[in-house]
């Protein structure tokens, strides 16, 4: 049927990503650990080059000098992050509290390029395995990407999650000009942006992150325009009930109508 040959189209191009940075790992992995150790010591020579006496001009060129080092030494230890196959520990995640927590973090962002953020969280949301700390720089990154996407003129980023057919899911979605290959956004080195400002290797981390976890990440360009990034995580199958914590002078009526509603605005607050 169709169903199975898209199906079997999408696990086919998983496998080949997979093979793709698998192989690109060991590759990598080999290279950053020769780099790492010259620009060491690199850093800590320009560091007392810079400390001796030196002339205004002298000085500057030193400190441009340690500047670019370090932002070599960057990109090195981005490589070792990436080739790294080291299995994370585990524990349950709360995806609406991840999310939550990712736009938190981007607040100053938003609001410096006039970006509004509005939320859609299930309340049925399962829980789902995972780094905590791995799965928030996923969001992070995400998020970031459509900042990078609306930074000129601003607009509306978009957090959802839902449970669909035994999975969490979380979407970012943005009102920007959308992806120009999103087919290719995951590939490792691929990036749209100029020059030394991304090694396009974070979607490719993430795509990582996220199949270790028996997941599936898409970026997909929207009808009414922009992108949006899906993540889908198998749920935990617990029996535990979510409890609500309700605030002081809510009564309980008042608690459940709000539990009912799946759409909630997060208005950045004003700038001080």
């Amino acid at each position: 049927s169709q169903q199975s040959f898209e199906d079997l189209k999408r696990l086919q191009a998983q496998l080949v990503q997979s093979e793709k940075l698998s192989s690109l790992g060991q590759l990598l992995g080999g290279a950053a650990h020769e780099l790492n150790n010259p620009l060491t010591a690199m850093v800590g020579y320009s560091d007392l080059l810079t400390a001796t006496s030196l002339t205004d001009e002298q000085r500057g060129l030193a400190e441009k000098m340690a500047h670019q080092v370090r932002r070599t030494k960057t990109l090195v230890s981005s490589l070792l992050s990436f080739a790294r196959q080291i299995p994370s520990e585990k524990t349950k995640v709360n995806m609406n509290a991840l999310a939550q927590t990712a736009l938190k973090l981007s607040q100053p962002q938003l609001r410096a390029r006039n970006i509004e953020v509005q939320s859609e969280f299930a309340t049925d949301l399962p829980q789902v395995m995972g780094d905590s700390n791995q799965l928030l720089h996923v969001c992070l990154h995400i998020a970031n990407n459509a900042m990078h996407a609306m930074e000129e003129a601003g607009g509306l980023l978009t957090v959802a999650t839902r449970h669909e057919n035994h999975m969490a899911v979380l979407e970012f979605s943005d009102n920007g000009p959308g992806a120009r290959e999103p087919e290719r956004v995951f590939d490792p080195f691929y990036s749209t942006r100029p020059v030394g400002q991304g090694a396009g290797l974070g979607l490719s981390g993430c795509y990582g992150i996220i199949q270790e976890l028996a997941g599936r990440i898409v970026c997909e360009n929207r009808a009414a325009g922009g992108a949006t990034f899906r993540i889908e995580l198998p749920a935990v199958k617990s029996n535990v009930r979510n409890f609500s914590i309700r605030k002081p002078g809510h009564s309980s009526s008042q608690s459940a109508e709000s539990e009912n509603q799946a759409c909630a605005s997060l208005p950045l607050p004003p700038t001080p």
